[in-house]
């Protein structure tokens, strides 16, 4: 269940077109390569904070298929890397937390990108807004995280 936050400087709505519009300028059109040896399993999250005014945290979830069909179509490569997928995984998420920043109060500063596999773990941060866009018949998942005030709270006991 999401937690909305009355102050949050981004809406679901937001989330949609800016994820989309991301989505639609870093991956060229045209058919999914159709390299389908062993498919990756498990999930990438790649994450970027926002300081300033507000802070928070912007995500992207995929699973590890979606993550290599990007990285081959974001790249025009049949071959890629871990490495690779990595480094696109993660300049995705740099882009839409800087299109989200600049919704923001100027100066805010923007992190750079985490990219991890599996759980995010005991987090700061509470989930106030997201999104699931659609991209080559995969979900992309698309959070908004602002500071969780019970979580200090919650570790110490």
């Amino acid at each position: 269940m999401s937690t909305f936050v009355h102050e949050s400087p981004v809406t679901p709505e937001d989330l949609q077109l800016l994820g989309a519009d991301v989505l639609a300028a870093f991956l060229v059109d045209g058919p999914s390569s159709v390299v389908r040896e062993e498919q990756p399993d498990g999930t990438l999250r790649a994450s970027v904070t926002v300081r300033g005014e507000w802070d928070g945290v912007i995500s992207l979830e995929v699973s590890r298929t979606a993550a290599h069909d990007l990285t081959r179509r974001m790249l025009q490569l049949d071959e890629i890397t871990e490495e690779d997928v990595t480094d696109a995984v993660g300049e995705l998420v740099n882009v839409l937390g800087g299109n989200v920043k600049s919704l923001l109060v100027e100066g805010s500063v923007l992190g750079l990108p985490q990219v991890t596999d599996g759980d995010l773990g005991d987090s700061p941060h509470v989930e106030i807004c997201q999104t699931e866009l659609w991209w080559a018949g995969h979900p992309v998942h698309v959070r908004v995280w602002g500071a969780d005030p019970d979580h200090h709270r919650r570790s110490t006991t």
